[in-house]
């Protein structure tokens, strides 16, 4: 049987293998472009799925740069699936060709597409002119391809009008789903849409019209948000128990950057609590240094401050966890040495 993360949800590697893009989106987090170089090597990201899979990650989720780009995306794929993980990559969907995508349809288990809005909207956060005809010009392929795919909108405190036309094209074009994504200011983001990270109201705005367009059109849409409600009714699967033991109970999301850093949760938490760099040592010796130097019990406190922070008074109407978390670890926590003297809540 598989292992789970305390939510339930099978753990997830998410690695950003090349920087490379054909376009640089306002709400990027890698800070990728057509003129950005830098990758990393296929060797290594192979011992990295290998450790991975070993510490119990389930999930191969494959974004960018423009995943498209990275010439040994197919052997990466393949590799993913040795060692048991189920495949998804994300595209911009604008180099969405046979040439490009036929070595691949075989090896992956989801195809996601970014779709941010309306064909202006979207092409303004891609800042490229006719960015969205190309990506939906290009769903014909998806579609011949005959695997399930779905599109990923990025939701900011401006677009959450834009959502029905999102949901309602994704049904018209036979994607299965619809995963709606708050928007992180983090790389290219934090300069380019400072004032746009969406507040509670828009998160709630958000999380109803997902469930109303899911119950009319049949299709899986999906908030990476959570109720006030959730937040007091399920503590126990937001913030893990200490001592943590295991990197996916603290982390059921672990990132690779395209530097080789490993990241716990989300791009944004603090740098102090990021496990190292692949390129120094391999991810399971990573995680084992990380987990001996009580770095899993100190993002633990910081999800357990987050969790209390938030249910003190009136809990938000709706709340990107990730984000709240990563948030306290940059800003509203405590040095190092205090959080270890933080006592466990029960």
């Amino acid at each position: 049987m598989a292992e789970s993360s305390p939510t339930g949800v099978a753990p997830v590697l998410q690695v950003h293998p090349t920087r490379l893009c054909n376009i640089a989106c306002a709400h990027c987090y890698s800070g990728s472009g057509p003129t950005v170089r830098g990758e990393l090597p296929l060797e290594l990201l192979s011992d990295c799925l290998e450790a991975a899979a070993g510490l119990g990650y389930r999930q191969l989720a494959v974004s960018g740069g423009e995943p498209l780009l990275y010439g040994p995306l197919p052997e990466l794929l393949a590799r993913a699936r040795e060692v048991g993980m189920l495949t998804t990559v994300t595209s911009n969907g604008m180099l969405l060709t046979p040439r490009r995508w036929e070595p691949l349809a075989d090896l992956v288990d989801v195809l996601a597409i970014s779709i941010d809005g309306t064909p202006e909207e979207h092409d303004l956060i891609r800042r490229r002119e006719g960015a969205f005809a190309r990506t939906v010009a290009n769903l014909e392929f998806a579609r011949a391809w005959g695997g399930p795919f779905g599109f990923i909108f990025t939701l900011t405190q401006h677009n959450v009008d834009s959502l029905e036309f999102v949901v309602r094209l994704a049904a018209a074009e036979g994607a299965r789903s619809v995963q709606v994504h708050p928007l992180t200011l983090y790389g290219r983001a934090e300069a380019t849409m400072s004032g746009a990270r969406p507040d509670e109201i828009e998160l709630a705005a958000a999380l109803c019209e997902a469930a109303m367009l899911a119950h009319e059109l049949g299709i899986v849409v999906h908030l990476d948000a959570v109720t006030a409600d959730q937040l007091l009714a399920h503590r126990d699967l937001l913030v893990p128990r200490r001592p943590v033991r295991r990197l996916i109970d603290v982390a059921p999301v672990l990132v690779v950057d395209a530097d080789g850093i490993v990241i716990p949760m989300t791009h944004d938490v603090s740098n102090s609590l990021r496990l190292g760099s692949l390129h120094e040592e391999r991810l399971d010796t990573l995680a084992a240094n990380w987990l001996e130097a009580g770095d899993g019990d100190r993002l633990a406190v910081a999800c357990e401050q987050a969790w209390v922070e938030l249910t003190r008074t009136t809990p938000p109407l709706a709340v990107y966890w990730y984000d709240a978390v990563a948030a306290w670890t940059r800003a509203g926590g405590p040095s190092r040495p205090a959080l270890e003297l933080v006592p466990a809540l029960r």
